[in-house]
């Protein structure tokens, strides 16, 4: 880890080398250090706060990586990034302890870029751990140890990293990472599990640990709907068969859906359905729903 942190009292088997200075001219995007590390079991890091942008390769195993109030675990074949000025800590496995290769950078074009490969909506994302990649990285490290590269070659390597996260997120289904149907997939289990609750989308968000609107956007991408018109449809869906299946009296539906009180419930079932639950269950539930089944 950078000397400029306090780092944990094991050894492990590591290595990190300094951009002494920038000969290039560029100041888009500058090469600051790199390095490469085989955890100890338990290894940690932090709390720290960085003054530069800092990626994480984990090539093997797993750790947890904690920002802002958030734990991430993660494994191999996936990044984080660290943003300069936040507190940050991570740790290796107890029982498979992760390796990876960082890199840490700045510039003017260091956040743009950072954002088109979709690692500004959430810290971290999958990658495909191409051999050319991979070998991008060892040539920064091995640049910046013989101190005989040229800058020029460094920020190729660096940018053709870059190119690569870019080229897995535009892949990708939903363009932001190979496990967006598993966050939708937990997002919507959650949702039918705790939907009668006065749950809210932060409470989602916060239960499968990524950012709200991050959340937003894979819902909207898979289902073409916010996660909580997601939310709101399902309480409706649920009270819809209730009123066609039950005798419950229609605030006991409402309460049983998670609504505050019978006059939003009544509200929100005319406005999605077309009728109050009084007429739909007049109808014994026969009406053809208009939203996709969930």
């Amino acid at each position: 880890m950078p000397n400029a942190f306090p780092v944990s009292n094991q050894i492990s088997n590591g290595c990190e080398y300094f951009h002494k200075s920038n000969s290039s001219g560029i100041s888009s995007l500058i090469l600051s250090y790199a390095g490469e590390e085989a955890c100890l079991p338990g290894h940690r890091f932090g709390p720290a706060i960085r003054s530069q942008y800092l990626l994480h390769f984990i090539t093997k195993g797993k750790g947890q990586f904690c920002v802002e109030g958030k734990t991430y675990p993660l494994k191999a074949n996936q990044v984080f990034l660290i943003q300069p000025n936040i507190t940050t800590y991570y740790s290796a496995d107890t029982k498979d302890p992760w390796a990876y290769i960082w890199v840490g950078f700045d510039g003017s074009d260091a956040r743009k870029i950072l954002q088109d490969c979709g690692l500004l909506e959430r810290p971290y994302v999958d990658y495909n751990p191409d051999k050319t990649l991979l070998q991008c990285l060892k040539n920064i490290i091995d640049g910046l140890q013989n101190e005989t590269t040229n800058d020029f070659r460094l920020l190729g390597d660096l940018f053709t990293i870059f190119g690569y996260l870019k080229d897995s997120r535009d892949a990708s289904p939903s363009g932001g990472g190979g496990d967006n149907n598993h966050y939708l997939i937990d997002a919507v289990d959650y949702i039918k599990t705790n939907y009668f609750k006065r749950i809210t989308v932060q409470d989602i968000a916060d239960h499968i640990a990524i950012d709200r609107t991050y959340l937003y956007r894979l819902f909207i991408q898979g289902y073409a709907m916010s996660p909580k018109q997601f939310l709101q449809n399902y309480r409706i869906h649920s009270a819809s068969n209730f009123l066609a299946n039950t005798n419950m009296a229609v605030s006991d539906i409402a309460a049983r859906c998670g609504f505050n009180d019978v006059s939003t419930f009544c509200a929100h079932f005319k406005k999605s359905t077309g009728f109050t639950p009084k007429q739909y269950r007049n109808i014994d539930g026969n009406l053809q729903m208009t939203w996709k089944a969930l």
